[in-house]
């Protein structure tokens, strides 16, 4: 399996979230996704460990398993910069996310307890804004130290800010060194406080070459996070363009996380068949 030539240099893997339900976090779960992940041919795991609960002994397991397996492996934790818990889960995830190796990517989310806490809140506040460009920033900086780079999820926020309520671009425009990861749903779906239009969206990430690290490719058709992929409101031949032009090298499949491992691998294989049918992905012997 192998991403068409037409999109030079993408490579395609998968998140751990999708197995969660059924294989939830631990050493012997993880060899297993990450023996499944080799047998398929996806080029590298997005490890799920939302509050970096790993040790460094077993990601030290892990990495010796993953580079048998010839997968690369991209760290995710999953706390936004107002939650109480950020500095801890991410400084281990620093320390774990060394120990992996190549390409020391350590990824966690822009937004969440700040809009959880509020159902009215449509963006940040300026105060706000300035909170979260300096602390990603610098958060950004001490990883690079370690050599990882760091880089932050859409999940809720706007992604265009309006007045005073400011969104994704805004604090992008407010930071240089903290990275994007895309997710090809959230901006569409009502969940977001101000539902994006695909197309500006799609223009925007074409002004912030060096910025965007990695993509979750994540269907939101009829409005639902889906376990499987099939017509986005922004399509996935697009992403792919995007991506290609940017110089976007990791894609991973974010699914609806099933019931069962068998039901999990099942929907792996009907979001790869989607994309083959779409000329993204190519199979082969």
């Amino acid at each position: 399996m192998k991403v068409s030539e037409k999109y030079p240099g993408i490579k395609l893997g998968f998140s751990t979230q999708n197995f969660l339900k059924a294989m939830p976090l631990g050493v012997d779960n993880l060899k297993e996704i990450l023996d499944f992940a080799s047998a398929e041919g996806f080029a590298f795991i997005e490890l799920r460990d939302p509050s970096a609960e790993l040790s460094e002994e077993d990601c030290s397991v892990l990495a010796s398993y993953a580079n048998k397996k010839n997968v690369e492996v991209i760290y995710e934790i999953h706390k936004d910069l107002f939650d109480p818990d950020f500095q801890g889960v991410f400084d281990r995830g620093v320390r774990n996310t060394v120990v992996f190796g190549e390409p020391g990517i350590l990824r966690s989310i822009l937004s969440w307890s700040e809009f959880a806490a509020d159902e009215n809140k449509r963006g940040w506040t300026r105060e706000e804004m300035n909170h979260i460009t300096a602390y990603a920033d610098s958060s950004a900086a001490v990883a690079k130290e370690q050599g990882v780079q760091l880089i932050l999820e859409n999940i809720v926020e706007p992604w265009f800010g309006q007045g005073d309520e400011l969104g994704l671009v805004d604090f992008f425009a407010g930071t240089s060194m903290v990275g994007l990861q895309f997710d090809t749903a959230n901006p569409f779906l009502s969940s977001c406080r101000r539902v994006a239009d695909p197309g500006a969206v799609a223009e925007y990430l074409g002004t912030i070459p060096g910025r965007w690290f990695t993509t979750h490719l994540k269907c939101g058709a009829m409005d639902n996070f889906q376990p499987i992929l099939m017509e986005n409101q922004l399509p996935f031949e697009r992403i792919f363009e995007l991506m290609a032009a940017g110089n976007v090298t990791y894609a991973a499949l974010e699914l609806l996380a099933a019931d069962s491992k068998e039901e999990c691998i099942e929907n792996h294989h009907k979001s790869i068949q989607y994309l083959v049918e779409k000329n993204i992905i190519e199979l082969t012997d």
